[in-house]
């Protein structure tokens, strides 16, 4: 990912091909796929549902179609972003797929 501004927790998202909120809760996250770690730009959950049990959805900037509410954002969370820029830099973790992710076995 180049470095960018990431949206912030709390945003209320509609990603591609999808017609329910999802809310993130989780920026940089990694998970594994397949034997494989990778990371994904966002985590999120159903909205207006909230996290139910451990049904992450893992997904990245290129595959939100719309942004429907763009949550909180102040210095701390700006800075948390550069911190998160930094990691996906230097990390050995490929960017997740989220087509793969959601067709894993």
């Amino acid at each position: 990912m180049e470095e960018n501004k990431m949206l912030p927790l709390g945003t209320i998202v509609i990603l591609q091909g999808g017609v329910k909120k999802v809310m993130i809760i989780a920026r940089g996250i990694g998970a594994e796929n397949k034997g494989e770690m990778q990371y994904f730009e966002y985590g999120g959950c159903l909205y207006p549902e909230g996290l139910m049990g451990e049904q992450i959805l893992y997904f990245n900037q290129d595959n939100i179609s719309e942004i429907i509410s763009e949550g909180y954002s102040d210095e701390d969370d700006l800075r948390m972003v550069e911190n998160l820029n930094d990691w996906i830099k230097t990390s050995h973790l490929k960017k997740g797929n989220a087509s793969e992710w959601n067709t894993k076995e």
